[in-house]
């Protein structure tokens, strides 16, 4: 009896951990609404870098978006990418840390590591969670296989000259 206890507990406890709804894959999407993300950096050193995600408004179901989460980091906002609204992009800024890079690894030794948000998932780096509601009930789609696009790079801005 207290072996049937302890199976049930572990039966149970497993079941309320899952908390993905539906799987999809990349392949399921006809190839404009792939999703993809692409990472982009700003050009002056010391400025801003991320990470865009894309992904299909299909997948919302004509729902209210919550979050997504991806590589380790949480963002509760997403837009729509043009006019036809069959693409939402949400931005995941990269957080700035300074670090001492050199081939002596005894020099790099206070260096701190990155800051990753506590997100409820254990997620590849090919895999995302968009969670919406539904009905008043939050529900999570876990998407497989995104693919990367090229960096994108976006230049410094030009000098301002004087104006006299």
């Amino acid at each position: 009896m207290k072996y049937l206890i302890i199976c049930l507990g572990i039966a149970l406890s497993s079941c309320s951990s899952q908390k993905i709804n539906k799987n999809m894959a990349t392949s399921d999407f006809k190839t404009e609404l792939e999703p993809h993300f692409q990472i982009w950096s700003a050009g002056a050193p010391g400025s801003r870098s991320g990470v865009s995600l894309y992904f299909p408004a299909s997948i919302l179901e004509g729902n209210e978006f919550v979050a997504a989460y991806f590589r380790g980091m949480e963002k509760k906002t997403a837009s729509f990418t043009s006019n036809n609204k069959k693409m939402l992009v949400t931005r995941f800024d990269l957080p700035r840390i300074d670090r001492e890079m050199s081939l002596d690894p005894k020099k790099e030794y206070g260096n701190k590591s990155p800051y990753l948000e506590n997100v409820p998932f254990q997620l590849n780096n090919d895999q995302a969670v968009i969670a919406f509601l539904k009905n008043g009930k939050t529900m999570y789609v876990k998407l497989d296989g995104i693919d990367q696009k090229e960096t994108m790079a976006y230049p410094s801005a030009p000098p301002q000259s004087n104006r006299n």
